[in-house]
């Protein structure tokens, strides 16, 4: 009996060896050593990044959308999609497309009723234009989609009535109910302690009128960043794309929310329709905000998400 257990024993202990070597041949042989992966990995990269060229060498190629007819622009659009499946390239690279066009304040309406003007334009434009047409055509692949997804955008959920009165006439309304943007409200935002105000959107003010002559108000709390804050430091740590409205102390009084908007590209320039240059351009965002480098022309901005 005390042979065959022994036996037993070397045959087993003889087992493992060999389930040992085997397990190690296996995977000598399937490991691929890193000096193959390594190579692998940096032409991958290269070759995104070859193609990222490309795509911008052929936006800069194009005529800006104002310039083009219906067709150009649904062929433009076509192909933003396919050279940038990212959102926030493809709205940076809507937002370059843009530039030039000419300023008209109030240029949007619904078509009949009280306000005429088309529901989607991109001949002209304004400040809260420029941004709303820019949203909706991220979503879109041809002018008739984009001045469908205008009703989604610019009028009030859940009924998306495309009429004067279901306007969203009020940034910070907007920031808060549209599906497609959104309110940043961390505090403090990347250290900086945000301000507040307390304000009614289109109360009624001393002369019996409101700013938008609808049976309409909202009372809101209002965050906003301090020009103490605005540095390029704080701007570092900020996503590529974001929408930005610019506010101004003592404006709550008129039950009015922000002076102007546009959208912050790259954390440092700011592409906006310019009421000044009469017509949308790129401007650093410092050069613009702090004239001479010193005194900023608002007191805060608001910062929001473009979904």
């Amino acid at each position: 009996m005390k042979n065959w257990l022994k036996i037993l024993i070397l045959i087993g202990i003889l087992g493992l060896i060999l389930i040992v070597i085997f397990t190690k041949n296996k995977n000598e042989k399937t490991k691929i050593p890193k000096a193959e992966t390594q190579p692998l990995k940096e032409e991958e990269e290269k070759i995104a990044e070859n193609l990222l060229k490309t795509n911008w060498q052929w936006l800069n190629e194009q005529k800006k959308l104002y310039n083009l007819s219906p067709a150009e622009i649904n062929s433009i659009l076509e192909e933003l999609w396919e050279r940038f499946p990212n959102k926030s390239e493809r709205l940076k690279a809507l937002s370059i497309l843009r530039l030039g066009t000419p300023y008209q304040l109030g240029s949007l309406g619904e078509e009949s009723g009280r306000d005429k003007d088309p529901i989607f334009r991109l001949d002209v434009t304004d400040c809260t234009t420029f941004v709303l047409t820019n949203v909706a055509l991220l979503h879109s692949q041809s002018l008739k989609e984009a001045k469908e997804m205008m009703k989604f955008v610019n009028y009030r959920p859940p009924n998306f009535e495309i009429t004067f009165e279901d306007r969203l006439h009020f940034t910070t309304d907007r920031n808060t109910v549209s599906p497609y943007f959104g309110v940043i409200a961390e505090d403090p935002f990347f250290g900086c302690k945000l301000k507040k105000v307390r304000v009614t959107l289109n109360k009624i003010k001393p002369d019996g009128k409101r700013l938008i002559d609808i049976d309409w108000e909202k009372e809101m709390e209002i965050q906003y960043i301090p020009n103490q804050c605005l540095s390029e430091e704080f701007f570092s740590h900020l996503p590529q794309v974001l929408g930005i409205a610019f506010l101004k102390e003592g404006d709550d009084k008129i039950g009015l929310d922000v002076r102007h908007e546009g959208i912050l590209i790259d954390r440092k320039f700011l592409f906006h329709a310019s009421p000044v240059q009469n017509k949308v351009v790129a401007e650093n965002f410092f050069e613009y905000y702090f004239k001479n480098g010193q005194f900023p022309k608002f007191d805060g901005i608001i910062l929001f998400e473009i979904k």
